[in-house]
């Protein structure tokens, strides 16, 4: 019987994980890995979990001791953090010769912005990134937005004494379960933004893509399909095509190159200018910022960060290799969805 080292608990999206991997497996042992005691009794009591370790992500040493004492390790605490990905990778490594060992890794969509658009206006020659092409999975690299870690699980698996799955899922939208509230990386830069700037912007005409299902438009798009094709996902989306990872590394091994174990995760369609205004009427609602309308600036006015980047460039996917494992978004879009999504929290 496997055993389960999960990284992120907490989490916007871990939160969802861990209750349905008790859900699915109730019987394999599960160990969580958190900072936090407080709540060591929902996780044990209400979720079911086996065992907590408390640490944080600078304990390289404890992590690697952790991680070797499991035989299947799932990150979902961070897609940037390269010594956490150094560390898990080291434990793996360390376990007894013969010993099955298997690394998922939660990265993100954002590698594959188009950086050479910058007005925030759709651009039909913007790469075409899709799971099911190796050769785009071998254009991982450690410049892209969560490449650092991602180029370490690619390079981990090769020698196949770690059978490693990369999961990119796109702008992550919607509420965290359980006591820990969690806005997740889209919500919580969309919200420092707009109290950086008083107001939600987006970049130019705001027709860029986030990323995308379809294919690259042959020319330029009408209105209705200067679309962001997956430019989010249902947080509620993620866990279900965690499980199939899951049952494909406990089932059948890893099967084929480490690019053949890659997944994109895409789902709804919007332009950046819609996600923003949808963003500005939820902000202005709750008194973050004083108008309600979505503002165009200049890529070069929106300050530091990655989320004018993606707001100003095109993210252009494909996830039909997801599709075929069995990836199936059915949660409510982010304009359905926005105002509940943040209800919880306080911005």
């Amino acid at each position: 019987m496997p055993s389960i080292l999960l990284f992120g608990a907490t989490g916007q999206m871990g939160s969802h994980l861990v209750l349905a991997l008790r859900k699915a497996h109730p019987t394999l042992p599960l160990t969580v890995y958190l900072r936090s005691a407080s709540i060591d009794t929902y996780l044990t009591a209400t979720v079911g979990v086996s065992e907590i370790v408390h640490g944080d992500f600078s304990q390289l040493e404890k992590i690697a001791a952790v991680a070797v004492a499991h035989d299947i390790v799932i990150n979902m605490a961070s897609s940037w953090d390269v010594p956490l990905t150094k560390a898990i990778i080291a434990g793996l490594r360390q376990r007894p010769a013969g010993a099955t060992s298997t690394l998922i890794h939660i990265s993100g969509a954002g590698n594959f912005i188009d950086t050479t658009t910058k007005g925030g206006q759709w651009n039909p020659e913007s790469k075409l990134y899709n799971d099911a092409n190796e050769d785009d999975m071998k254009l991982i690299n450690a410049s892209m937005l969560n490449g650092g870690p991602d180029v370490e699980v690619l390079e981990a698996g090769k020698d196949g004494r770690i059978g490693t799955y990369i999961v990119f899922p796109s702008g992550v939208y919607g509420a965290s379960a359980g006591p820990v509230k969690a806005l997740g990386v889209i919500q919580l830069l969309m919200t420092l933004k707009a109290k950086e700037l008083g107001f939600v912007p987006y970049v130019g005409p705001g027709s860029s893509l986030f990323n995308t299902v379809s294919a690259p438009y042959a020319s330029t798009p009408t209105l209705s399909q200067s679309l962001a094709h997956g430019v989010q996902i249902h947080v509620r989306d993620i866990a279900p095509f965690v499980l199939k990872v899951l049952e494909r590394a406990m089932t059948g091994g890893p099967e084929g190159s480490v690019y053949s174990r890659c997944y994109i995760l895409g789902s709804n369609d919007h332009t950046w200018k819609e996600v923003s205004t949808a963003f500005a009427k939820v902000f202005h609602a709750r008194g973050l910022i004083a108008a309600p309308e979505a503002k165009s600036i200049r890529r070069e006015e929106g300050g530091e960060g990655e989320i004018v980047d993606l707001m100003a460039g095109n993210v252009n996917i494909k996830c039909d290799r997801a599709v075929a494992l069995g990836f199936k978004p059915v949660q409510p879009t982010l304009l359905e969805h926005l105002q509940e999504a943040l209800a919880d929290y306080e911005l």
